[in-house]
């Protein structure tokens, strides 16, 4: 009997976890009878015999308290589970979609705008205003052995367009180029509109910038002409003409202020090649690096020493190409030579 009473109880376990039991205790259903409770302990303890604790299992069935849960229930229940899973995730998909689809559209829409106004403004580039910058290019040279790195100069045109629009600021060039022409310009707008007091916002900012040699505009450094794209927007805005003799090179500060730039003396001698009459830098650096070298023999070893200094940029360029280099601080010290004629 003891070992049919265990049986039994195996397979009522089993039971439960196969096809999952559940007990509940509510204020509509009576709890497990303290009796019940004292024949399973009795039972564990070998206190009792195997048919009192069966009877007390049968009791429990009988009187509803424990709930048998059917293959086919159980099954049931994971099957709506799982509907109800692919439906949720179903839901999330189709809502990705919807807002995927109307991103996309809205891109399409604005590259639509920015292909127009760009097309529009080379279309009509002859028209535009314009300002002549320097900027500068690196040059490598290697002969086999070591690889040396040299600057040369080079004459940017830029063109911009002002129109009616949503407050675009394009750049558009002949090739791609980097990131420094595009923050260039969005700086170069900022400074403009304080420096004329005038609100840009429903308006679309377009520069042209292209180059004698358009391959080697994309190793051009687009910050050192962010000071000349601030004058030619200003002086666009203000309606003033440009004076095409002056050249300048400078970066564009957020506070109106001429930023430093490198390779001066490159960026000054192509300003004096290009017929330049002034040629603008920013404050302190209308110098120029000159090394001087000299050897000295002993015995059948020569030596060779060499030094750098820094010489004024202004009297070199004077005598070479009769052109003055003039330091300025803000953009306000650059429009006054850009405004005189």
């Amino acid at each position: 009997m003891k070992k049919l009473a265990i049986i039994a109880l195996l397979i009522v376990l089993t039971t439960f976890a196969v096809l999952g039991y559940s007990i509940t205790a509510s204020a509509q259903e009576p709890s497990i009878p303290n009796w019940i409770k004292n024949t399973a302990h009795w039972w564990s303890q070998n206190q009792t015999s195997d048919s009192d604790f069966l009877q007390a299992m049968q009791y429990l069935i009988d009187h509803n308290i424990l709930h048998v849960l059917h293959q086919t229930q159980v099954q049931q229940s994971l099957n709506m589970s799982v509907q109800t899973q692919n439906l949720q995730l179903l839901q999330k998909v189709n809502d990705l979609q919807t807002r995927y689809d109307t991103l996309q559209s809205k891109y399409n829409l604005l590259l639509q705008q920015v292909r127009s106004i760009t097309t529009q403004s080379v279309a009509s580039g002859e028209n535009n205003a314009s300002i002549s910058a320097v900027a500068v290019r690196p040059v490598i040279a290697n002969d086999g052995f070591f690889e040396t790195t040299s600057y040369q100069g080079s004459i940017l045109k830029i063109t911009v367009e002002v129109r009616d629009g949503t407050g675009l600021i394009l750049v558009n060039t002949a090739i791609p180029t980097g990131v420094d022409f595009q923050s260039s310009a969005h700086t170069a707008v900022m400074v403009a509109q304080n420096v004329t007091e005038i609100d840009l916002a429903k308006k679309d900012i377009i520069f042209s910038v292209s180059s004698a040699n358009n391959q080697d505009l994309q190793a051009v450094d687009g910050g050192s002409a962010g000071g000349a794209m601030t004058v030619l927007l200003v002086s666009e805005l203000l309606g003033k003409q440009i004076n095409n003799h002056v050249l300048m090179t400078g970066t564009i500060q957020p506070d109106g202020t001429i930023g430093p730039i490198g390779a001066a003396d490159e960026k000054a001698d192509a300003a004096g090649q290009y017929g330049a009459k002034i040629f603008l830098v920013p404050l302190g650096q209308a110098v120029v690096s000159v090394q001087s070298c000299s050897e000295k023999n002993e015995g059948p070893i020569t030596y060779q020493t060499c030094t750098t200094e820094q010489k004024p940029l202004a009297p070199i360029m004077q005598s070479k190409y009769g052109m003055q280099v003039i330091e300025i601080n803000t953009i306000q010290d650059a429009l006054k030579y850009f405004d005189s004629n």
